[in-house]
């Protein structure tokens, strides 16, 4: 299933949303999971821990010791014919769901800590939707232009 929605800047997402045969959720894939898939060698990088940064060195150093990308974009229909589902798809950890009576908080919580995008919602027995990072910071945005500040001093 293709999802797609516009948004306020005019793009579109397209996020795959992954069934099995009798319509129950397995999984989501992202654009950036899509290109991780179209450029294997992704997959020998090791996990920046959460003090390392992307400094311009690091990314070129990366690009040089895993070959990637050196293939060409015209290359990408015969590289991207032989990948499956499977190999591509993101199988949601538990922090990426939230439920449909969760606070909106909690929601953006689990963003700001690092979600892979988009979170999935479910009530107690399935999935019904997906919350993006998008959606929230508007309904937070809308809010916040709607308050009324209280004087201070």
């Amino acid at each position: 299933m293709i999802d797609t929605e516009n948004n306020s800047s005019g793009t579109v997402h397209r996020d795959l949303i992954v069934m099995d045969e009798s319509g129950v959720f397995k999984g989501k894939i992202t654009m950036t999971d899509l290109f991780r898939a179209l450029e294997p060698n992704y997959k020998q990088l090791d996990t920046l821990s959460s003090n390392d940064t992307l400094t311009k060195e690091y990314l070129l150093d990366a690009v040089k010791t895993y070959d990637l990308w050196l293939a060409p974009v015209s290359d990408l229909c015969e590289r991207g014919s032989g990948v499956m589902v499977s190999e591509v798809m993101h199988t949601p950890f538990k922090d990426e769901y939230v439920h449909e009576n969760d606070s909106l908080e909690i929601a953006l919580h689990k963003y700001v800590m690092g979600s892979h995008q988009p979170l999935i919602v479910r009530d107690d027995e399935q999935v019904t939707g997906i919350l993006r990072f998008e959606k929230l910071f508007e309904v937070i945005k809308d809010h916040m232009l709607t308050c009324r500040l209280r004087a201070t001093g």
